[in-house]
This record gives C-alpha cells, sequence and structure tokens, in this order.
C-alpha cells in the first residue's frame, strides 16, 4: 500500500481533462478547480490534451513534448473515426513519463471525450486512488453525452437498429461499435477502484439507472466564484456601458453554441415572439454563430459572440432581467450558477439538474419540458414589476449558501482526503 500524506498539508492534485476552459463547461470546471485549490494552498496541476492559452507550470500537456502530441491526437482522432473513441489508451505513455503516480496524491478525471480512454484510468487506479466527474452521460453509455430519447444504454448501446447519435460528435464514426466502447466502460466500473462524482443528485441517480454503475456517484456541486459574479451595484449605469437599452426588460439567451439544438435556444427565441407586446430585447451570449441572424428576424438583440474572461461574462449577466434556459438535456450548467450568482434569476424548463438549483417561483420559474405556452407565462409572470428582482435576489442567496467555490474547494478536498486513506 502506497503511504500518502492525510490532513494538515497541502494536497498534490493532478487534475485532467480534454481541454483548457475553452473546451467547455467540464474543462472549466476542472480549470477552475485547479486554481481554487492552488489558492488555498495545495498544489494543483492541469494537465491537458489541447490548450489554446498555452502551458504553465499549472497546465500540463497531457500527451507530451510537441511530436508525441500530435501523435496521439492523430490516433485519437483516426481510431474515433473508426468508431473507437478512447478506446486505447494513448495518452497513458506521457503520463507516465511524466511520474504522475509519484509526484501526486490523487488523480481527478473530468471530460474524457475524444481525448482520454478509460484504459487510462483503469491502469493508474491500481497505482494511485483515480475520481471521475460525471459531467454528462458518456461515463456510461457507448459515447453519446446525452441519450435523448434513446433507451439501448439501459441494455447494450448500439443495438436495436444502432446508436441513433452516430455521425453527432463525439460519435463522428463510420462504424457503430458503441456497444464494446459501453463494455469498457462497464469493466472499468466493476473494478470499484475508482471514485466517480457527479455534479446533480439527477446525474448520480441516472448513472445508476443504466445499471452499469456499481456505487452511486457522490454528489458534488461545481462551485461559483461569488465574488467575480455578482449582481450590479447599478444596473442601469451598467446597460448604458454595454450599450443595451435601460428602458425595457433585457433577456439573456446563452449557451456555448447558441443555436445548439440540445440547448433550446430555437425554443427560447420562439417564446421570445410571444412576448413581442412586452418589447424585450435579446441579448445573446454564446460562439459565433454565422446563421444566427436569419433566426433572429423580426426580435431586436444584441449578440456578443463567446466571452472567455469571466468578468467580462458577468458585467453581461448582471445586466439582465432574466436568463432564458430552455435545454432539453443538462446536468449543472455553469450559465445556470452564473447568472443565479448575478442575481439574474432562470426562467425555463425543468430537466436534468437544474431543478436542484432554482426552485420554481422562489428563485426561478419552472415549467415542464416542453411547455411552450406554460414557459411564455412564465416570462410574463417573472416580467411583472418587481418579481424578477425579487426572484434574483432569491437566486442570488442561494448561489452563495450551497454552490459557491469555497463550498466547492472544501467538499473536493474532504472527497481526496477519503480517496487516500481508503487507497490500497
Amino acid at each position: 500500500m502506497t503511504e500518502y500524506r492525510i490532513v494538515g498539508s497541502g494536497l498534490r492534485i493532478a487534475i485532467v481533462s480534454k481541454s483548457d476552459s475553452s473546451g467547455g463547461g467540464a474543462s472549466r470546471v476542472a480549470e477552475d478547480l485547479v486554481n481554487g485549490l492552488n489558492s488555498a494552498g495545495h498544489l494543483a496541476t492541469h494537465f491537458v490534451a489541447c490548450s489554446s492559452k498555452g502551458y504553465l507550470p499549472t497546465r500540463r500537456r497531457l500527451y507530451g513534448p510537441k511530436g508525441l502530441r500530435k501523435l496521439t491526437a492523430l490516433a485519437h482522432r483516426s481510431l474515433g473515426r473508426l468508431g473507437f473513441p478512447e478506446a486505447l489508451p494513448l495518452e497513458l505513455p506521457a503520463l507516465i513519463a511524466s511520474r504522475l503516480t509519484s509526484k501526486y496524491d490523487v488523480v481527478h478525471f473530468h471530460d474524457l471525450s475524444s481525448a482520454i480512454s478509460p484504459l487510462t484510468l483503469r491502469w493508474l487506479s491500481t497505482r494511485i486512488p483515480v475520481l471521475w466527474t460525471f459531467h454528462d452521460c458518456s461515463p456510461f453509455t457507448g459515447g453519446c453525452l446525452y441519450p435523448i430519447g434513446c433507451k439501448r444504454f439501459l441494455e447494450r448501446c448500439g443495438t436495436d437498429g444502432g446508436c441513433p447519435k452516430l455521425h453527432n460528435w463525439p460519435l463522428e464514426c463510420l462504424f457503430d461499435f458503441t456497444g464494446a466502447m459501453q463494455d469498457i466502460k462497464a469493466s472499468l466500473h466493476r473494478t470499484g477502484r475508482v471514485s466517480c462524482l457527479a455534479p446533480s443528485a439527477w446525474m448520480a441517480d441516472f448513472a445508476m439507472s443504466s445499471g452499469k454503475i456499481p456505487v452511486r456517484p457522490v454528489v458534488v456541486s461545481n462551485g461559483v466564484d461569488v465574488m467575480t459574479f455578482r449582481p450590479a451595484a447599478d444596473r442601469a449605469a451598467l446597460r448604458r456601458a454595454l450599450g443595451l437599452p435601460v428602458g425595457r426588460p433585457v433577456i439573456l439567451v446563452s449557451a456555448g453554441m447558441v443555436l445548439d439544438e440540445r440547448k433550446g435556444a430555437r425554443q427560447a427565441i420562439a417564446a421570445l415572439r410571444s412576448v413581442d407586446d412586452l418589447n424585450p430585447f435579446t441579448l445573446v451570449v454564446g460562439g459565433h454563430e454565422p446563421n444566427l441572424s436569419s433566426v433572429m428576424v423580426g426580435l431586436e438583440y444584441r449578440a456578443t459572440g463567446y466571452v472567455s474572461e469571466a468578468h467580462k461574462l458577468a458585467l453581461w449577466y448582471s445586466a439582465a432581467d432574466l436568463h432564458l434556459f430552455c435545454s432539453q438535456a443538462d446536468n449543472q450548467p455553469l450559465t445556470v450558477l452564473e447568472t443565479m450568482s448575478c442575481g439574474t434569476p432562470t426562467v425555463g424548463f425543468s430537466i436534468g439538474g437544474i431543478p436542484e438549483m432554482v426552485v420554481d417561483g422562489v428563485s426561478g420559474m419552472l415549467v415542464p419540458q416542453g411547455d411552450a405556452s406554460g414557459l411564455v407565462n412564465a416570462i410574463r409572470k417573472a416580467l411583472q414589476p418587481g418579481v424578477a428582482a425579487a426572484l434574483g435576489r432569491e437566486a442570488r442567496i442561494c448561489a452563495e449558501s450551497r454552490h459557491s467555490m469555497a463550498l466547492c474547494l472544501d467538499r473536493h478536498v474532504e472527497i481526496y482526503e477519503a480517496a487516500m486513506r481508503h487507497f490500497k
């Protein structure tokens, strides 16, 4: 049994994800966790397959030096194209060369899709405590992030006519081997050597329903920096500074890719058309969408494009009256946490882990998924005098008391220490 330092001194934590924060919500959580742990006196290093920000002592290359990095990335893409994404632990040689198992106390994986093999976790878990946070459903499916409308994952992916998600990222494959990929993950979980986490109880329960996870994942909320994401001191002045209208409702629609069908922006836009008598102005925050103007015909809007800096994102979020979020499937979306922390309440569908953050009628308004008329009524109710402001105050209180980064860090450290104590 390997000896580890337990309590009393800073921990050494390797955080692994496919990218830095530019790679999506899961990678953002990983990067925020690294920064928070280092600020709290621990030694955390972020191992990433790719980075748009360059590399630092706290951000290292998962795939190793340049030549090996290019070869590993190419091999992952080639295997993925054939139908075996993450089938081989191609990144493992670089991790071994980095002496990961001797330099760190625990290793914590986040988003694996298209970049990291479950077999890497299996090998490492015999040598060091390994944790894996389920930011989506891919840890127990054949590769899809959310099996919307598909039940094949409950038995074996790829059966009954094949995978309906094939040819969509991250399953941009020529051949359907999703059943084999699901088997690899199920085999890893059966070892009982990887500690599984989930940001929401919904995800933990959904994972258990698959029959592929022997122990329910521990629920640990994502954290939000409540000092960066905070309500505007003077919303009218902020709107003038940002070039937004002051005397009319501003409704935020946000997603990494705004027209991603899963994020439901089209449903949000349809609802906005139904309340045009309220003279809303739409604030669209998200990745560049060349077709956005054709979708937004007839609506007054401002599109910011992708905003990477947290302090700038917080300004846009806190300038809005409402956050309209109509996702079709989600775990614990950061946008909801961050807008809540900014005092901007969410109106949207009651799906996934969102009801665990937003209390209907208290800190936001939620309606059943697909209830278009209910969504319109909720927007109208929230925009009645004083209602959005009251909801926003409660949303801020909830963010501070239940989802702050400080609470997130404390909980993770507790789990890391427990994993170290029980490692054999």
